[in-house]
């Protein structure tokens, strides 16, 4: 880094030679004059690898920015030696291609000049096919624009039906009235007021003359000025009056006529349109691509290049089940990301390598800038797990929930063997007094804390089938002795050793236990310190198996509960190795899922980080999900009728 050396690794001008190991910052490798760097000769800032002059990126000689790959010149490119941005493939100068040497854009396929091409070697646009120099076409070698186009229709025709009207009415109308009084409300005339002038020389003046209010009414004098005026004709004979004859011969005659259609169904209506069966809102290429903007590819939703890719916003992603924006690469998750499996967790997330989750990070298998999500196993929700379906980290085995433990289906930490319920047990099935987290136990079947041997109930015991605390020996009941508690030296127990009550065995110091070393109650079978286990060192309840540190499962080394399986931290699972609840199948961190490894909901499939997904690797909700739409519109019927009377 700077200007004029000559030399490996170095920081300032005009020097020679070799700068150290490291002469940037906080570089981690060999020769990086850069900032943040991991790897050998990095000059840039943030990269993992090889070379790297460019930012955050994760390959080998990348001078572009967040590139996973090799050789990138560009912005965001999953693949090698692309000059353009956000390309998945190789040599790509344009922009959001999957392919090969793409100068267009957003083209899925090889050598496209054009843009949202699907195929090879196409200059026009939106083409399907090979060597296309139009746009819009599908096929090959076709020179002008909408060439090659699949139409279809089959339309059912209704020819228009006529219907005809005539109508006889016949007419009878009886009109019978008669003369009433005829009451008038009094009539006011409001106020005139009248004026003139005078002048006669000597004499001159104004003279006033108002007239009214003047009312008009039906009384006398005397009557109040409201008083209707009745106007009274007398007896009048009633008016009848008849149209039509009462026989009905009087009729009414309509004639008329009315018809509808023809009418057109159209049962196949496929529209000549670039590519097949596409429903986006612009032009696209390719098969089966909807949504909003145009395609290439196949199966995307949204503005893509490439196969199964999401777009949420207007510039897409080219790669392979990309679920986001400005994305290249396969199954990632988030915006402006390359490589495999990524989680973005901002807007811009700057990240490149294989499965990171957070912003700015390059490399692999990192969970923010100084946390890692490293683990050699499946489902694991942790990190530097040696297993699989652990919940914690630093465990080796595996359905441990906890940290630092070795061994299987433990509950709490530091443990040594499976399915012990607490922390620093070496053994198996130790467990506290009522479920509740045992420490420093080692053996197997012990209940309490402290204890050194098998299927002791108590504290600070050392031997077999002890019952209270500080004993050393084997079949003791009480505390502090030492020696043997004889044949047996509970309540009615049958064999050897045992110190509870209602054994059939040896060294039960537990309640109706029938087998070896159980220190719990009514357990079939050895080192059971639960209660109702048919097995061996089931620490839970009502298992069936072997070391379920949880309650009502059927399988081996469950730590949740109401499994049929085994290896499950979760609960209600049926398979094995599942931290989440309510699955069938394997390896599911997420909750009811059908299949593998799916860190999602309800999902059908493997490796689905998504909700209500079918299928493998789905980012994204209600993905890969199987239906059918078709539409066919019913044009305008056309309809008319006519009306004579007579």
């Amino acid at each position: 880094m700077g200007t004029g050396g000559f030399g490996v690794g170095l920081s300032g001008d005009s020097q020679v030679g070799i700068g150290g190991t490291n002469s940037g910052s906080f570089n981690i490798g060999l020769f990086n004059s850069g900032t943040g760097n991991v790897g050998i000769g990095n000059s840039g800032t943030g990269n993992v690898g090889i070379g790297n002059t460019g930012t955050g990126n994760t390959g080998i000689g990348n001078s572009g920015n967040y590139n996973t790959g090799l050789l990138n010149a560009g912005l965001v490119n999953t693949g090698i030696a692309n000059p353009g941005n956000h390309n998945t493939g190789l040599f790509n100068i344009g922009t959001f291609n999957t392919g090969i040497a793409n100068p267009g854009h957003y083209n899925t396929g090889s050598y496209n000049t054009g843009s949202y091409n699907t195929g090879m070697a196409n200059a026009g646009d939106y083409g399907t096919g090979a060597f296309i120099t139009g746009s819009m076409n599908n096929g090959l070698l076709w020179r002008a624009d909408r060439q090659g186009l699949l139409a279809a229709n089959y339309t059912i025709t209704i020819e228009r039906p006529a219907a005809f009207l005539n109508v006889d009415i016949p007419v009878n109308i009886p009109i019978t009235g008669d003369i009433t009084n005829v009451s008038i409300p009094a009539i006011t005339f409001p106020r005139i007021d009248a004026s003139g002038s005078v002048d006669i020389g000597i004499l001159s003046g104004t003279v006033l003359a108002p007239v009214g209010p003047i009312t008009l009414h039906g009384g006398d004098a005397s009557a109040p000025l409201d008083t209707p005026i009745e106007i009274d004709f007398g007896p009048s004979p009633a008016i009848n009056l008849n149209i039509g004859k009462p026989d009905g011969s009087t009729v009414i005659n309509i004639v008329g006529g009315a018809g509808a259609g023809p009418i057109s169904i159209p049962i196949i209506d496929l529209r000549p349109a670039p590519g097949f069966f596409n429903a986006t809102t612009g032009p696209s290429s390719g098969f089966l691509n909807w949504g909003a903007g145009s395609a290439s590819g196949l199966l995307n939703f949204g503005n893509n290049s490439g196969l199964y890719n999401f777009a949420t916003s207007s510039m897409g992603n080219s790669g392979f089940q990309n679920y986001g924006s400005l994305q290249s690469g396969w199954a990632n998750l988030g915006n402006s990301i390359s490589g495999i499996y990524n989680t973005g967790l901002g807007a811009p997330a700057n990240v490149s390598g294989l499965l990171n989750i957070g912003t700015n990070l390059a490399g692999w298998l990192q969970n923010g800038p100084t946390e890692t999500t490293f683990s050699v196993g499946l489902a694991n929700l942790g990190f530097w797990n040696l297993g699989s379906a652990n919940i914690g980290n630093y465990n080796l085995g595996s359905a441990n929930i906890g940290v630092y433990n070795l061994g299987s289906a433990n509950i709490g930490d530091f443990n040594l063997g499976s399915a012990n319920i607490g922390s620093s047990n070496i053994g198996f099935g130790n467990v506290g007094p009522g479920l509740t987290a045992a420490i420093g136990n080692i053996g197997f079947g012990n209940t309490g804390n402290g204890n050194i041997g098998i299927g002791n109930t108590g504290t600070g015991n050392i031997g077999f089938g002890n019952t209270g605390n500080g004993n050393i020996g084997i079949g003791l009941t009480g505390d502090t002795m030492t020696g043997f508690g004889g044949w047996n030296s509970g309540t009615g127990n049958i064999g050897l050793f045992n110190s509870g009550t209602g054994n059939i065995g040896f060294g039960n110091s537990g309640t109706g236990n029938w087998g070896i070393g159980n220190s719990g109650d009514y357990n079939t079978g050895i080192g059971n310190t639960g209660s109702t286990n048919s097995g061996f060192f089931n620490t839970g309840l009502v298992n069936t198996g072997i070391g379920n540190s949880g309650d009502y499962n059927t399988g081996l080394f469950n730590a949740g509960n109401t499994n049929t399986g085994s290896f499950n931290p979760g609960d209600y699972n049926t398979g094995g190795f599942n931290p989440g609840n309510y699955n069938t199948g394997y390896f599911n961190p997420g909750n009811s899922n059908t299949g593998i490894a799916n860190s999602g909901d309800v999902n059908t499939g493997a490796f689905n980080s998504g909700n209500y997904s079918n299928g493998f690797f789905w980012r994204g909700d209600y993905q890969g999900l199987g239906g059918f739409a078709y539409q066919s519109a019913v044009s305008e019927i056309p309809w008319s009728y006519d009306r004579f009377q007579h």
